[in-house]
């Protein structure tokens, strides 16, 4: 029977551990300052990858408005309308009800 759920794989502790000191020690013999700036670009791209926490794709969902009924009221300018009085100014002609 295999191990019990939750512990380590030995093995790939092992690996794991063994390629961590690899990679310091490549890292630190590279002289930054041989590099061109496209090596540099490069090699930080290459880091940021296993600093950085990866950003999960989300899915976004669409939902239908939620229309209730409402109505729509057609207004026209009175005639002798007073600027100065504005909401006053409009007489509802036409009123439509409408509902989803």
């Amino acid at each position: 029977m295999g191990r019990t759920a939750g512990t380590p794989n030995k093995i790939t502790k092992e690996v794991r551990g063994n390629l961590e000191a690899l990679i310091e020690g490549i890292i630190g013999s590279i002289d930054i300052n041989e590099l061109d700036i496209n090596q540099r670009i490069k090699v930080l791209q290459i880091a940021l990858q296993y600093t950085l926490p990866r950003l999960q794709a989300i899915a976004v969902q669409q939902q239908e408005p939620q229309l209730g009924s409402y109505s729509i009221q057609i207004l026209s300018r009175k005639e002798d309308s007073d600027e100065d009085n504005w909401i006053d100014n409009f007489e509802v002609i036409n009123s439509h009800k409408v509902s989803s």
